[in-house]
């Protein structure tokens, strides 16, 4: 439709009719339509006259509509500038077909047309133009047929822009081609082995029928042959393979088991992340029964989610899809990520590696050395991309069979002070790790995580030494106790620590469960070996007191102090101690603080007789005329803390303050009761900061009046004198 063209059609005049309906419609009806052919009968046009207008005598339409068979648009005539509106009728501004009317006497709602059509003759050219979409039985004609045309134009324009879109989608997903074999084969042979149950019932003693999830062998086993506990690691007895054990009669309905997969496809420009999910139900034979096909196996494995990477600039970009609706219109396909897929920890599939990426920036990454050494971890393999390319040395880990703290270094969100840190612009591997060549073949050695990093870091800054075995026993120990550690240097081996630890731990207490241990997730997993949490308690517990005895002084250089026999009942002693020490100390400090607290309040005190004394408008240094009351100053810490008992609120914990001379109290009095708690008013920085009552309620006229005095009063003092009296009080 040619805006330009059509919108040189002369504007619409009432005629005398439809004046005359408009005024008699005035109140039924908001506009009177006239209709036309135009454009050689191939676009109708609709008039539109708002029949308020035509009762004052206004002649113009306020809007017109153009229709043809496949395009709708509507002009706005309240200006004389051209204005065209896109909406239908039914998403118009100011303008409703259909109204919903409710008739009281017939108790009844229905909806009444606020457009008519000015005659027969309109209406029929309409219905001719429209035939296709009117149907003669409709109760409202000719609006729900223009409603229907309308909504057709919207549909086709709405089926285009989802077509424009997809097709571009369609573009990218088309050259992506099924998987091979080789890798459905991986996932479910490597990637789910961890997904393996030998099931066992004990038919008579000493024998048991097992059947093995993984080959499918049911037989009977002696359990001499065979260790045979629910939910342990074992060995199935027919192929050979790790299985996970469950006793048949206390086996859930059904056990899921599901893993994310990543399988890397090259495209012209970079890679392909494909996302699968592959799940296994083994079930129950209870749950076995209900099914039709008796299966006690279900597995399956779909694809949900590509990542498109490029690599401009040599800095990874990339574009998400997800397999889902497409913008709600029923169709299932590969649609812009919405974010209603979570896949980010997945297992990478190392087969096609690095061939894959051989043509980015990925290809000497080795994170398919790191996915082969560990095929059932999952790990976040985007934020591996972006670490790679952030620390490309991420390489060297990954080869040297350090898969822990590869793996620790691409999950961390953050570098904490608890973990071994990682310098990433080292040019070697012992300066990446921060480590000798000794201590980096050991931490090689036992794959090490961040922690047994950082636990060498340590012993290598005080000179110590760890054995391979010693290093592991300790981590599985006291885990990455670092202060612990650091008393191997003082005057005694770590060896001679551990020993004593051990020794005294043995009758050590366990520590108390916290209340709610039932219901938390500790729950889920089973408490550490009761041993392992003696040693740890006792090792806490050792530091706490050699901390203790420094603070009083003991000699630590003594053994018998250093590691005391029969330890508990050293620690409980010396923490009774330490408590007593600690109240002393506080006692002190609090003295100090009440002798600082009065030497404040009486230089202070000294101040307001200099300021105060010859006022014209006081009685007396602390005695405002006229206004009954009284201001004090009070003598010690107590005085204000009895205030703030008196009063009920907060001045008693200012004793500190005004010890340290940050701000000033004072107390203000009845003259009647000059030892009554009335009011207390906090004076800082030349200011009055607050002045509260009972309860910290607000300032009667009265105080309110004695507090401006007193303020104006002492600014006053400071211009004349730049404070030299006021430094004494705030």
């Amino acid at each position: 439709m040619d805006k330009r063209k059509i919108s040189k059609i002369s504007r619409p005049c009432a005629a005398p009719d439809i004046l005359e309906m408009g005024s008699r419609l005035a109140n039924c009806a908001t506009h009177i339509v006239t209709a036309e052919l135009v454009e050689d009968k191939k676009i109708l046009l609709l008039n539109f006259f708002k029949t308020n207008s035509l009762a004052s005598g206004n002649t113009e339409a306020e809007f017109r509509t153009f229709l043809s068979h496949e395009d709708y648009i509507t002009q706005d005539l309240k200006t004389s500038k051209t204005k065209w509106i896109t909406g239908a009728f039914e998403r118009m501004r100011n303008f409703t077909l259909f109204d919903y009317v409710w008739d009281s006497h017939r108790r009844k709602g229905e909806y009444r047309s606020n457009a008519v059509m000015r005659s027969d003759d309109d209406l029929k050219i309409v219905e001719d133009f429209f035939k296709e979409y009117i149907d003669r039985e409709d109760k409202y004609r000719p609006w729900t047929g223009i409603h229907r045309f309308q909504q057709g134009v919207l549909d086709r324009k709405l089926a285009a822009r989802h077509k424009k879109e997809t097709d571009k989608i369609d573009a990218v997903m088309d050259p992506i081609k099924a998987p091979p074999k080789q890798f459905e084969d991986w996932v479910w042979e490597t990637g789910m082995s961890f997904s393996r149950y030998l099931i066992y019932k004990e038919e008579k003693k000493g024998e048991a029928v097992c059947e093995c999830t993984h080959c499918g062998k049911i037989g009977t086993v002696k359990r001499r042959d065979i260790r045979l506990r629910n939910n342990e690691k074992g060995t199935c007895p027919f192929c050979g393979s790790r299985v996970t054990i469950k006793a048949r009669g206390v086996m859930p309905a059904q056990l899921l088991d599901e893993r994310w997969f990543l399988y890397v496809d090259p495209t012209e420009k970079g890679f392909v992340l494909r996302y699968f999910r592959a799940y296994r139900r083994i079930r129950s034979d209870k749950y076995v029964d209900f099914l039709v096909n008796n299966s006690r196996i279900e597995q399956g494995m779909f694809e949900y989610s590509r990542a498109i990477y490029t690599f401009p600039n040599g800095k990874p970009k990339y574009e998400s899809y997800e397999w889902g609706v497409y913008k709600q219109r029923g169709d299932c396909r590969w649609c812009p990520d919405m974010g209603n897929i979570a896949c980010m920890e997945c297992i990478l599939y190392p087969g096609n590696l690095p061939a894959a990426w051989e043509h980015t920036p990925m290809k000497y990454s080795a994170l398919e050395v790191l996915s082969g050494n560990m095929p059932t971890v999952a790990l976040r393999y985007e934020d591996a991309i972006k670490k790679y390319i952030e620390f490309p040395k991420l390489e060297w880990i990954c080869k040297m069979g350090l898969n822990k703290l590869a793996k620790n270094i691409i999950n961390s969100r953050y570098s904490g002070d608890l973990t071994g840190k990682i310098k990433k612009k080292g040019s070697t591997i012992y300066e990446i790790l921060g480590l000798n060549k000794v201590n980096t073949k050991l931490l090689q050695a036992i794959d090490g995580d961040h922690y047994e990093l950082r636990l060498l870091q340590v012993a290598q800054e005080i000179g110590l030494q760890f054995k391979a075995e010693q290093l592991k026993d300790y981590y599985e120990t006291f885990s990455c106790n670092t202060d612990l550690l650091k008393q191997a240097n003082r005057k005694t081996t770590l060896h001679k620590i551990v020993k004593y630890i051990t020794r005294e731990s043995e009758k050590y207490p366990l520590g108390e469960e916290s209340g709610c241990w039932r219901y938390s997730y500790m729950r889920y997993r089973e408490r550490e070996d009761p041993r392992i949490e003696r040693k740890r308690n006792m090792a806490k517990d050792w530091l706490e007191y050699l901390k203790w005895c420094k603070e009083l002084r003991y000699d630590l250089d003594n053994m018998f102090i250093y590691m005391p026999k029969n330890f508990k009942k050293v620690h409980d002693r010396t923490a009774k101690e330490y408590r007593e020490h600690l109240d002393k100390k506080a006692a002190a400090e609090k003295k100090r603080r009440e002798r600082e607290a009065k030497k404040q309040m009486e230089e202070t005190k000294r101040a307001l007789e200099e300021i105060l004394g010859e006022n014209k408008d006081v009685q007396n240094a602390f005695q405002v005329k006229g206004k009954g009351l009284l201001l004090v100053v009070p003598a010690s810490a107590e005085d204000i803390r009895a205030e703030g008992a008196a009063l009920h609120h907060c001045v008693g914990t200012y004793v500190d303050r005004v010890a340290r001379g940050e701000t000033n109290i004072f107390f203000i009095r009845k003259e009647q009761e000059p030892d009554k708690p009335y009011f207390t008013m906090e004076w800082k920085d030349n200011d009055i900061v607050q002045c509260r009552g009972s309860r910290n309620c607000g300032m009667p006229p009265e105080v309110k009046a004695f507090t401006e005095a007193f303020k104006k009063k002492m600014l006053e003092t400071i211009e004349k004198d730049k404070g030299k009296g006021l430094r004494r009080c705030g």
